[in-house]
């Protein structure tokens, strides 16, 4: 490596996931010369695997969404929510959440997401965002920012080789995901009062799929306390994980996240008869402490992007959109910034954006983990949107679901009015069980009587050196 060709950008990006590759893309676009310094060798394991039909908009908008069609991604076209009636039975209360239900006048071409294999979708976007005249270094150890107060100057980083640089400027762009690199060096970083999550989560082969076009929607089973994920890939491979939240999760730490999975796994028939005939294909992984935010998003000459920025909780899938959505505002606010002599008017819209990006997702979650703490609530909630409305099918739930699948800055009355019905059914809930004293999940007091099922590992998992990077069948490596 020659010095010069690394002495100074116009943006240097830390990370080059969703969020870097995206707006390192729109930047080069735009003109400026951009570094992008990733830590890992690409493909590498990655959770959050299910893409919301929003982004359909942003993948158009970077000349790639013809070649995702032909990537061998599971086609997503809806999504259903469940809970249990009994522990040792599999019935369950369901709500369908079809894309097509969509607000008619919105309906788009590609009305449908995809559950991708992270490993391989984000080095499709990197790779992409080479082609577009990124330049992209991995393996690359992001040492420190260099400050003047406030004011990002130039980062110091070390290649894998052990050849350390110093590389000046104009902005940088912090796309570390959950790393937030800035925001934990500069103590920035604050923790959820309210939604204290923590999840494990594999790769499974032969799970149960439900039939036809539905083998492709993403499941989520509400529990007490927490939720299960059920989200098909290519080729029988089902990512399954459990989010819960304290106190339920203190115990954890005394069992691998392997028993913490079973655990869960044999405690409902309606989620252990999935797995009947399942094998292990994964390393089963745990994330503590999974949503946070930052107390500022911008400064002089620095941006957080995406998860470097804040995390909410993975319900809504909502993660990698909001990497999309807020790596196409940022490069808008950069160029500006870079533009206008450094002028931070820009930077502080971005800001604001992200403040409130931050808070209508929190929000609605905080008040989700609070009805989980009531069988009751959770139960009517799905009642009113399933079984009682048709499956979304009316003018407020089409538009609801339109906003809580990638189109944040649409609808928001429907979300305040959602936010008004989950505090009246949290307070039925809460009424309930003082007036009958019962506890919230009163039909849940006993779990699975069955003898706990074992889960063999599969051929693929036995066979791998390392078991963290399990061989996955190959995927079309084309970018745009």
């Amino acid at each position: 490596m020659d010095f010069q060709n690394y002495s100074h950008y116009d943006v240097v990006v830390i990370g080059g996931g969703p969020a870097g590759s995206t707006l390192s893309t729109l930047l080069a676009r735009q003109g400026h010369r951009v570094l992008v310094l990733e830590r890992e060798k690409f493909p590498r394991f990655h959770v959050g695997e299910s893409l919301l039909v929003g982004t359909q908009r942003l993948w158009e908008k970077l000349g790639i969404a013809d070649s995702l069609m032909h990537l061998g991604n599971t086609f997503k076209f809806g999504a259903e929510m469940r809970v249990g009636f009994d522990p040792q039975k599999s019935e369950y209360e369901k709500s369908t959440a079809h894309y097509y239900n969509f607000p008619r006048q919105c309906l788009q071409s590609r009305s449908f997401g995809y559950q991708v294999e992270r490993s391989q979708f984000d080095s499709f976007l990197l790779n992409h965002a080479r082609e577009e005249g990124v330049s992209v270094i991995e393996e690359a150890a992001v040492k420190e920012i260099l400050w003047e107060g406030d004011k990002a100057t130039a980062v110091r980083w070390r290649t894998k080789d052990g050849v350390e640089y110093i590389t000046k400027a104009g902005c940088v762009a912090d796309c570390s995901g959950r790393q937030a690199f800035i925001s934990r060096s500069r103590n920035l970083l604050v923790r959820d009062e309210v939604i204290k999550t923590s999840t494990v989560f594999g790769h499974f082969k032969h799970v149960t799929r439900d039939p036809g076009i539905r083998q492709g929607y993403f499941n989520g089973y509400f529990i007490e306390n927490g939720w299960f994920w059920f989200i098909p890939l290519h080729s029988d491979i089902m990512s399954v994980g459990l989010v819960m939240n304290e106190p339920e999760t203190n115990w954890w730490s005394q069992k691998s996240p392997e028993e913490v999975l079973l655990t869960y796994i044999n405690r409902y028939k309606f989620i252990r008869d999935r797995f009947e005939h399942a094998e292990q294909y994964s390393k089963v992984r745990t994330l503590r402490d999974l949503p946070y935010t930052s107390k500022r998003f911008t400064g002089d000459g620095w941006i957080l992007v995406g998860d470097a920025g804040f995390f909410v909780d993975p319900l809504y899938s909502s993660g990698v959109h909001i990497a999309f959505e807020s790596a196409e505002k940022a490069a808008d606010a950069i160029d500006e910034f870079l533009k206008s002599n450094r002028n931070l008017k820009s930077f502080k819209k971005f800001e604001k954006w992200s403040q409130k990006e931050q808070f209508l997702v929190a929000t609605t979650m905080r008040l989700q983990y609070q009805s989980l703490k009531y069988q009751f609530t959770v139960e009517t909630s799905l009642k009113l949107s399933g079984r009682y409305s048709n499956d979304w099918d009316n003018p407020f739930l089409r538009r609801l679901l339109m906003w809580g699948n990638g189109y944040f800055e649409k609808y928001l009355w429907a979300v305040y009015i959602s936010w008004t019905v989950t505090i009246l059914l949290i307070t039925m809930g809460q009424l309930q069980a003082k007036i009958f004293n019962k506890p919230g999940w009163d039909s849940h007091a006993k779990f699975c009587s069955e003898p706990p099922l074992v889960i063999p590992k599969s051929a693929e998992f036995m066979a791998a050196k390392d078991s963290d990077a399990v061989p996955s069948p190959a995927l079309a490596n084309v970018a745009g």
